[in-house]
């Protein structure tokens, strides 16, 4: 496969994040994964969102969670403006604030690609909606007397809430209906860690090579190199966090290149192995 520049990585420093923003553009361009947990909830438009090999179709007051460990991408492929809320919280921020009786990131703790998505009622969209413009302006006032205990005590509430309705909905919750580059993603799911070419996909897949690369690229807006990419570096962070040293992690991720994973990993995390190893364990 042809060698492209990959999806360059823009995280946050803070420990938490809260914006809304109205474009017709959906964001990052391809495929990416955060070091942060996020919360993205669409208030107004229609937008598909590709969470590792499961495709959501979202409605205006839908909600969707993605851990840091969950490849993700939306798209907006009917190019109409859409207005979104979006939060992000480091996990090590927090870790604190849960409890026994209440962990405030349990919905994060999902398999990869499943129940990410909670249909809100209306009065909970409308106390998300009042507490994250609460928060907003805390942050934007972060010097005023109070304004930061007012945020992370907001932040907590807006967790509480989604936690809440996250438990009910996903007690019957189904996976969303199939896409036609499913069957491409779980191939490529199934067999990370060994070296992949399109020739061998499309073989594996009894597709023609051509009709294969086009229609990964016309579903998804990205290619198949960079889904292999993000979905290696995702692998190699386990890895990491689990203990393996740089190297292992690197040859078991489908790596087989030193330098290559150094600056791959760099450049799709922000950090490199050696320092991810460092922050987390």
């Amino acid at each position: 496969m042809k060698k492209e520049s990959l999806y360059q990585y823009r995280e946050f420093s803070e420990p938490f994040s809260c914006d809304f923003t109205t474009s017709s553009i959906a964001g990052n361009v391809d495929f990416h994964m955060h070091n942060s947990h996020e919360i993205y909830f669409l208030i107004d438009g229609q937008i598909q969102y590709f969470v590792e090999n499961s495709c959501y179709e979202m409605q205006a007051g839908n909600l969707i969670l993605f851990s840091n460990r969950e490849i993700h991408k939306a798209i907006n492929s009917g190019g109409k403006p859409f207005t979104r809320l979006v939060i992000h919280i480091n996990p090590g921020f927090i870790r604190p604030y849960c409890t026994q009786n209440t962990d405030l990131l349990e919905c994060f703790y999902r398999d990869p690609g499943t129940n990410n998505l909670i249909l809100l009622s209306k009065s909970d969209r409308e106390a998300l909606i009042s507490m994250a413009n609460t928060l907003n302006e805390a942050k934007k006032n972060h010097r005023s007397y109070g304004s930061d205990v007012t945020a992370i005590t907001t932040l907590l509430q807006i967790l509480i809430l989604i936690h809440k309705t996250w438990r009910k909905s996903s007690l019957g919750k189904t996976s969303p209906p199939p896409h036609k580059t499913q069957a491409i993603m779980r191939y490529i799911d199934q067999n990370l860690t060994t070296p992949m070419t399109l020739d061998s996909i499309a073989k594996a897949l009894s597709m023609d090579k051509y009709y294969l690369s086009h229609l990964f690229k016309s579903e998804t807006g990205s290619t198949i190199f960079q889904y292999i990419i993000v979905k290696r570096v995702a692998f190699a962070k386990e890895l990491l966090i689990r203990g393996y040293t740089v190297s292992e992690a690197c040859h078991l991720s489908g790596f087989h290149d030193y330098s290559n994973f150094i600056r791959t990993f760099r450049q799709t995390t922000g950090h490199t192995p050696g320092q991810f190893k460092g922050i987390n364990q």
